[in-house]
């Protein structure tokens, strides 16, 4: 990956999600890389040294919780963001109580979405 901002892995169950997210988050500066389940997401954690997460919460082989609980066991300071569509309130809750730092209910302007990432590497960084 060329320099960047940050590097991000989004993992997606839909690629056109991931397509549009990727391009948009290049285009901010930041290296993107994605996967579309919990193995694939858990492998390039694992090989790759990410500065944030963004989880999708309904993937076909688990969920975002899930996948955040591994990877919180593998990397636990890097900040996880979830996107997705799905569940109210209290779904959100309940998934931040569970693992993870924010959560974003598509759809939702890239504005924002930069504003959320942004504020999760500041974070990261006031902890460091």
């Amino acid at each position: 990956m060329e320099r960047t901002k940050a590097r991000i892995l989004h993992v997606d169950d839909h690629q056109d999600t991931r397509l549009m997210m990727a391009a948009l988050l290049q285009d901010c500066g930041y290296g993107v890389l994605t996967a579309g389940s919990v193995a694939e997401g858990f492998e390039l954690a694992k090989e790759i040294d990410f500065d944030l997460y963004i989880l999708d919460v309904r993937l076909p082989d688990g969920t975002g919780v899930e996948l955040c609980q591994r990877l919180r066991a593998l990397r636990p300071t890097i900040p996880i963001l979830y996107y997705s569509a799905y569940g109210n309130e209290e779904d959100h809750e309940n998934a931040l109580t569970a693992c993870g730092d924010a959560y974003l209910k598509k759809p939702v302007c890239i504005a924002d979405i930069e504003s959320s990432i942004a504020h999760l590497l500041a974070q990261r960084t006031e902890k460091a």
